[in-house]
């Protein structure tokens, strides 16, 4: 009797009660978030590092590519799809030799090739940039036998390229607009390129007269065509990063821009033809080594978006005026706004982050990093984003982004 009684107490106690069950099912699901929220924050993490690195990987192998073949050779960053201001994946092009058939004649504004400066009608828009221009100004390249029209139905030739007058190292580049050049007829055998700028000698014919110069004015050119891709599918960064352009600092001759006199692309997107090209010594060429340095700011696709939403919803409630001003702010590289937010958000005192959550609760930003190029050397590193925002002080008060992102980057602290 008294063993079926102990039997029965000890079956008894190997059973857990409702609330035990609970209390440990409850435990399991915390410490489970607890290491999923630590997994994918240190996945993020290594997403944004590992797309860093690919960068520094893939730029280092065109400056090897440059240096072997002792020609030069590049890489091409092409826009995300989805967001065109971000970049999602690279290839290696090989730049292509420039075009100078055929002969040219500098004219003064005269579209109508009537030999007489169109200077009636009311003030003219020549450069597209919303203001007057002065038709007495050298203007139009006119061209006969230059294939021109060829070109630009092939793709070839399109606004924001670069003309050289006269053709040679004596010569100055100016970018171009190719308007006047209509593919809905067949080619002309006169073809006419404008000048986003005027031509730097004002001629010295009368200034009714649209022929520039009697004699003696230039008449052979250059275009700078753009590079060839090489063989092999374009390099895609980790899923859910990119490059941010509106947070790195590039050439002005890639920003968004209307107008062509401030170097823009002659629209208002980034330009499908950002090329970072080596030269054999391994030292940058062309637009990318304009700025001497050059940072790549790589984040996270998410952070990139919803940021810039928020931001523009504050500077206006038409969305197309509130990018034309947010596009304005980022024409110049080494000034204006630089779209890198600081590590914490605080949308109780940033007024345009208010959206993103309760005042007191930061939005906290995902990974970054900067890749950085030398203009000089050609040589690439990685470093941390410098978020500092605002001081203690009152006179700097937070604004949501970071004041010197750059910092490591131009004082060689490299990220780890």
């Amino acid at each position: 009797m008294k063993r079926v009684q102990l039997l029965q107490r000890s079956f008894l106690r190997a059973g857990y009660t409702l609330v035990e069950i609970l209390i440990v099912v409850g435990i399991l699901v915390v410490l489970l978030t607890m290491t999923l929220m630590t997994v994918r924050f240190t996945r993020d993490g290594d997403r944004v590092t590992a797309a860093a690195g690919q960068i520094q990987s893939f730029l280092a192998g065109a400056r090897d590519r440059a240096i072997y073949a002792r020609a030069p050779r590049g890489v091409r960053l092409f826009l995300d799809t989805k967001n065109p201001r971000t970049v999602s994946s690279m290839v290696y092009i090989d730049p292509s030799e420039s075009w100078n058939d055929g002969v040219i004649q500098l004219r003064r504004w005269d579209p109508e090739l009537d030999g007489a400066t169109n200077t009636g009608g009311g003030p003219v828009d020549i450069n597209q940039d919303g203001s007057p221009d002065d038709p007495k100004s050298v203007w139009m390249v006119v061209g006969e036998g230059t294939a021109w029209w060829e070109l630009k139905r092939r793709g070839l030739l399109f606004d924001g390229m670069r003309i050289r007058i006269p053709r040679g190292p004596g010569g100055s580049w100016y970018p171009i607009n190719t308007r006047l050049i209509d593919l809905t007829s067949p080619p002309p055998t006169t073809q006419i390129l404008v000048l986003g700028i005027p031509y730097r000698d004002p001629g010295n014919t009368p200034a009714e007269r649209s022929q520039a110069f009697e004699s003696g004015g230039p008449e052979d050119y250059e275009i700078l065509l753009a590079p060839r891709i090489l063989p092999g599918e374009p390099a895609a960064l980790p899923e859910g990063t990119v490059i941010d352009l509106d947070g790195s600092r590039i050439p002005d001759s890639w920003r968004p821009s209307s107008t062509l006199t401030g170097g823009g692309t002659g629209n208002a997107l980034y330009s499908q033809y950002i090329d970072i090209v080596y030269s054999p010594r391994g030292s940058l060429v062309g637009d990318a080594a304009s700025g001497g340095v050059l940072h790549l700011y790589v984040c996270d696709r998410e952070d990139s978006v919803l940021l810039k939403e928020e931001y523009l919803k504050s500077l206006n409630s038409d969305p197309a005026v509130a990018l034309n001003a947010f596009n304005a702010s980022l024409q110049t590289a080494n000034g204006g706004l630089k779209f890198l937010p600081s590590d914490a958000i605080d949308p109780g005192a940033v007024a345009w982050a208010a959206a993103l959550g309760t005042p007191g609760e930061p939005y906290n930003v995902r990974d970054r990093r900067v890749v950085t190029i030398s203009g000089q050397t050609g040589a690439v590193s990685i470093h941390l984003v410098n978020a500092a925002d605002g001081d203690s002080s009152g006179s700097n008060p937070p604004d949501g982004f970071a004041d010197d992102p750059y910092f490591y980057a131009e004082t060689g602290e490299t990220a780890k």
